[in-house]
């Protein structure tokens, strides 16, 4: 199902209720706020942990969210995971360095760290010495200042939940058993260090329930694209402290009133079969969910959205800066249409596309495919001469890419919007 279908099928398909499979109470972890989690401006935020957090470069969508609807600007973020890694097995290329030497190299200010699938795997055993391992990896951290100032800030997420995908693939209910305890244990851990906690299994078990046709996973335990998408407006709601909307206006043509969330008008005119304004937006659209998808409803509700009440029986098009962006009946109208190509979700676009290369320009440099000659046992003569010229340059392109991020990350400046009459 393609997203460029018509707003009003969107409200439709996105409207569908789905009843909930039950929820063992046994198997979810207790839910508790976390410690209260500070973003300054500036900050250099650096994700480490497994595939989860590896994939995070490649599904952008938290960097995104984070960089865009943060309160403070400036922020920066680096990917540290590796796929497979774990809080105590990480294994590298000859010669590569240890993760202090690279947390220490990009300056972090904040470390989020994503660790628990692989080690869940092994149930029961293994639960005590993942627990320990948690203890000591956080006392290590808070003895460390990468950033030459003061000990990081850390953020724990736990794994997901093993998603049910069918034969041939395993059922997860034994896994998600471990999950749990797993999630639990680090819960607990972070209470202890008063350390902000996402819980994701809790929260992508009950995606996983309420949305059931369409899947978080590819496998049961890695995220696809839409689970990337759907399970970043969590965390960045956890993260920012409060929850993540599009600006969105209302329009009562009797009353010739317009009010807005998360946005600004002025200039309002109501003129026969066509009104126009100006909107001034707080921060961009959150991004859009990947075209080939059924989102969720709740968070599809979170994009953008026009409803003007009272209109003249008629068909209206919706023009932004001179732009179509789509055309429906009063009626239509009446009900709230979500909007699906606005200028500033072409913005939103554009920065997730400049972050995706930047995150491919400092993979080049972070996991060189060559990594022997850059630096193992073959960087003489030619390794030495030939490669930190070149990482010169690749920091020079990234600082280019993310001064370009910064720029779009700030909403557009006003927008002049048009409802007119076409029939």
């Amino acid at each position: 199902m393609f997203l460029r279908l018509c707003p009003l099928l969107l409200i439709l398909i996105s409207s569908i209720v789905l009843l909930p499979a039950k929820v063992s109470v046994a198997d979810t972890p207790r839910q508790k706020s976390s410690a209260a989690f500070e973003l300054k401006a500036g900050d250099r935020i650096v994700f480490i942990g497994n595939t989860f957090a590896d994939q995070l470069r490649l599904n952008n969508y938290l960097e995104t969210l984070l960089t865009s609807q943060a309160a403070v600007p400036g922020l920066t973020f680096r990917n540290l995971a590796w796929s497979g890694d774990t809080l105590k097995l990480r294994p590298r290329p000859l010669n590569f360095g240890s993760l202090d030497d690279h947390l220490k190299a990009q300056r972090a200010d904040v470390i989020i760290a994503c660790f628990g699938m692989n080690e869940s795997f092994d149930g029961e055993a293994g639960l005590a010495d993942y627990t320990e391992a948690w203890e000591q990896f956080l006392q290590h951290l808070a003895s460390q200042k990468y950033n030459g100032k003061s000990a990081p800030r850390v953020v724990m997420i736990s794994p997901i939940a093993h998603e049910n995908m069918g034969p041939p693939l395993p059922d997860p209910v034994e896994h998600n058993q471990s999950l749990a305890k797993y999630t639990q244990a680090m819960q607990s851990v972070a209470e202890r260090h008063q350390i902000p906690f996402v819980d994701l299994y809790s929260r992508s078990k009950k995606m996983m329930q309420e949305n059931i046709s369409q899947k978080l996973t590819r496998n049961g335990i890695h995220l696809n694209e839409y689970g990337y998408w759907a399970i970043s407006h969590f965390v960045a709601e956890q993260l920012l402290g409060r929850n993540l909307e599009s600006p969105s206006v209302v329009i009562d043509v009797s009353q010739k009133q317009i009010e807005a969330t998360h946005a600004k008008i002025s200039g309002s005119k109501f003129q026969p079969d066509q009104i126009e304004f100006t909107l001034q937006a707080e921060s961009l659209p959150l991004p859009l969910p990947p075209k080939v998808s059924i989102p969720a409803s709740e968070l599809l509700e979170k994009q953008p959205r026009l409803t003007v009440k009272n209109l003249p029986a008629g068909k209206y098009r919706l023009l932004v800066d001179g732009t179509q962006v789509t055309e429906a009946r009063h009626s239509d109208w009446a009900r709230g249409l979500l909007l699906l190509n606005l200028p500033s979700q072409e913005r939103v676009r554009d920065l997730r596309s400049d972050i995706d290369r930047k995150n491919e320009l400092f993979f080049y440099v972070y996991r060189a495919h060559n990594a022997e000659y850059v630096f193992g046992r073959r960087t003489k003569p030619f390794g030495a001469v030939s490669f930190p010229p070149e990482m010169e340059t690749f920091g020079r392109l990234i600082e280019a890419r993310e001064a370009t991020i910064k720029a779009e990350a700030r909403p557009l400046e006003e927008t002049k919007w048009g409802l007119f009459r076409v029939d």
